[in-house]
């Protein structure tokens, strides 16, 4: 359950989305995110949301996935929504659109997430002109990222046995150690990766990641139906302005 929520498990699978090419999505990504942002109404972030979903849905990722993946963005939407609404005195339906728009951006950034594999990503990054060096901090931080999870996965085990989360001041006492632990480990683990991989011959840059992948006919169909949607939401936005 773990590894499905937070890797590319599902990305991996041979499937019509995951398929298409990376570049096409990348693109229709930007587009409709662009869209969604600048939308004055609900309409197209809402639509955005739903669009994805159905994407997600068709080719048979589960719903609870779907929902841990939105889950966070929703809450951090929730207490901007909160905080804006009884504090600043903001209109309720501007603060449902702040909602709508961040859960349609989301959305769109968890279908090509849950649609792309990394190693393609990286690919079409490096297609794009993005500079190799952001495009080996994201390959290190998503290899990383996964380590210190089970790291901390594994102090937290060990501090439940131990009933480290037996009351609410233990909780929290637990809670702290468990974070100063993952920061030490972090700082340690960076420590000696990067002496390996000195000692293996790394010079500031690895090896350049080619571009394989041609441009296919069902990708051409990709492009057309991306097309269509991303004109389906600049008409919501203008239409029902």
């Amino acid at each position: 359950m773990r590894a499905d929520i937070f890797s590319d498990s599902f990305a991996q699978k041979k499937n019509y989305l995951t398929e298409a090419d990376a570049r096409v999505k990348m693109l229709y990504v930007a587009a409709a995110i662009i869209i969604v942002i600048s939308s004055r109404q609900f309409y197209a972030p809402l639509t955005a949301l739903c669009l994805s979903v159905v994407f997600l849905l068709g080719i048979r990722i589960p719903v609870k996935i779907i929902l841990w993946r939105l889950a966070t963005p929703l809450s951090i939407a929730g207490t901007i929504f909160l905080i804006q609404v009884f504090f600043f005195a903001m209109p309720l339906m501007q603060g449902f659109l702040i909602v709508a728009k961040a859960l349609g951006a989301v959305s769109l950034i968890v279908f090509l997430s849950m649609t792309t594999p990394v190693n393609r990503l990286l690919n079409a990054a490096r297609w794009f002109k993005v500079p190799d060096t952001w495009i080996e901090v994201a390959m290190l931080t998503y290899r990383y990222i996964f380590v210190l999870l089970e790291d901390a996965l594994t102090i937290r085990d060990a501090q439940r046995v131990r009933l480290g989360y037996s009351g609410l001041a233990r909780s929290l006492k637990s809670f702290g150690e468990l974070i100063g632990s993952t920061v030490i480990r972090t700082y340690d683990r960076s420590i000696a990766v990067y002496e390996s991989m000195v000692l293996r011959g790394y010079n500031g840059t690895t090896q350049n990641i080619v571009w394989e992948e041609g441009f296919k006919i069902k990708d051409a169909v990709a492009v057309i139906i991306f097309i269509t949607i991303l004109t389906s939401l600049l008409a919501l936005n203008i239409l029902l302005y």
